[in-house]
């Protein structure tokens, strides 16, 4: 009987002792990754730091814009006299645009074999917005943090992921195109006078879209020349770090993702249908975005000189500044400077000066601050996934 407490009497003991090592590797663990994560945000708070300097310069200059050329208690008076609920519906209409957004990329995706869920797309594109606005080179900043995110993703092929990267850029870059130019087809035809200036501008953008059209579509055909300009640009990497880096090392996969990458769009080409849903989304894409500032121009009462000629000089106007958006300026989010460029397109189109800043403000509340907001939401939601899939919280005593 004695013997048969003893032997109870260490298993317990035993048992205690398990719980107590788990118990120590658990919080080793959850220290760890507590580090690693209090690492990622100094990293973050660096960052907004750092750009923190240009975004209120960006501010100073758009203020003393305004200062000059705008009466800016009339703009405030405007803006005082907003209707909030069309102006939530503007807002509403921001998060449906990146919504279409994420179904054109995702419906690329699924053509390609590459099967990610589609709650996942839509976190990447928020966090590949929210690098967009951080990092002072949107044209390219965006795409590499989704494609580097989506190559995360188990049996997920890196090549794959640009191809469907590129080709929405190129509906992108057509769709800026027919605007601009059925639009100034358009403005021809009502007979309207634009300035010198104005003229200038949209046959500039349309210039020069319509070569950047032509290099992705060179990029997508000429393999040789692709592989020519990579080659080229590594060698440039290796210089600019004076032998630290080494492309060699990176020979295999890049050769590797570009077989991916044309395999790609051989599939696209070999069956054209399966580019219709993507076709269709980018289409209600555009037209999410054109309605968010007609409805911010609606939210302020002014529908001059009437609904078809507004929504006309809104979409010119919104797709010129998605093509100059798209060059990298060094500010993040172009805070100060495409708030100028905005504000003056309006005014060259003849809408009164404190109408144009107004509808301005309202418009970079919602395309810049909020999404900004809801990109950095997903950035930390990311990172507090990863903590919570790292598993040291269902480690059991048999794992230690």
């Amino acid at each position: 009987m004695e013997r048969t407490k003893q032997r109870y009497k260490a298993i317990y003991e035993l048992h205690d002792y398990e719980e107590e090592i788990a118990c120590i590797y658990i919080g080793q663990k959850l220290l760890a990754s507590i580090s690693r994560v209090g690492h990622h945000m100094i990293e973050r708070r660096t960052i907004l730091l750092r750009t923190t300097p240009f975004l209120i310069a960006g501010l100073i200059v758009f203020v003393v814009y305004l200062a000059v050329f705008v009466d800016i208690s009339e703009m405030i008076q405007v803006i005082r006299e907003i209707n909030l609920q069309i102006y939530f519906l503007a807002a509403s209409l921001v998060i449906l645009e990146t919504t279409f957004f994420t179904l054109t990329w995702q419906y690329l995706l699924v053509p390609l074999s590459v099967k990610v869920p589609l709650k996942r797309v839509f976190m990447y594109v928020w966090i590949g917005i929210f690098a967009d606005l951080l990092i002072p080179a949107e044209s390219v900043s965006g795409e590499v943090v989704k494609a580097y995110l989506m190559s995360k993703e188990p049996e997920t092929n890196t090549g794959k992921v640009v191809a469907s990267l590129v080709s929405q850029r190129i509906l992108g870059t057509i769709a800026t195109i027919l605007t601009l130019f059925l639009g100034f087809l358009a403005l021809l035809t009502l007979d309207y006078s634009m300035s010198g200036l104005m003229l200038q501008i949209l046959l500039s953008v349309i210039l020069v879209s319509a070569l950047a059209f032509c290099f992705l579509l060179v990029i997508c055909v000429k393999r040789q020349w692709t592989e020519r300009l990579i080659g080229a640009v590594m060698h440039l990497a290796k210089y600019v770090s004076r032998g630290r880096f080494e492309p060699e090392r990176f020979q295999a996969r890049i050769m590797d993702g570009l077989r991916s990458f044309y395999q790609s769009f051989k599939t696209f080409g070999s069956h054209p249908s399966r580019l219709l849903r993507p076709v269709v989304f980018y289409i209600l894409t555009w037209l999410a975005s054109i309605s968010t500032v007609f409805f911010v121009f609606m939210s302020i009462g002014y529908l001059q000189p009437n609904i078809p000629t507004l929504l006309l000089k809104i979409s010119i106007i919104n797709t010129l500044m998605i093509a100059v958006k798209s060059i990298p300026i060094g500010v993040p989010a172009e805070v100060g400077l495409a708030d100028i460029a905005m504000t003056t397109l309006f005014i060259l189109f003849a809408i009164p000066a404190n109408i144009s800043a107004a509808a301005t403000v309202l418009t970079r509340i919602l395309t810049v601050w909020l999404r900004f907001f809801i990109g950095f939401v997903a950035v930390q939601w990311l990172g507090l996934r990863n903590l919570i899939g790292s598993g040291i919280f269902g480690k059991t005593k048999n794992e230690v």
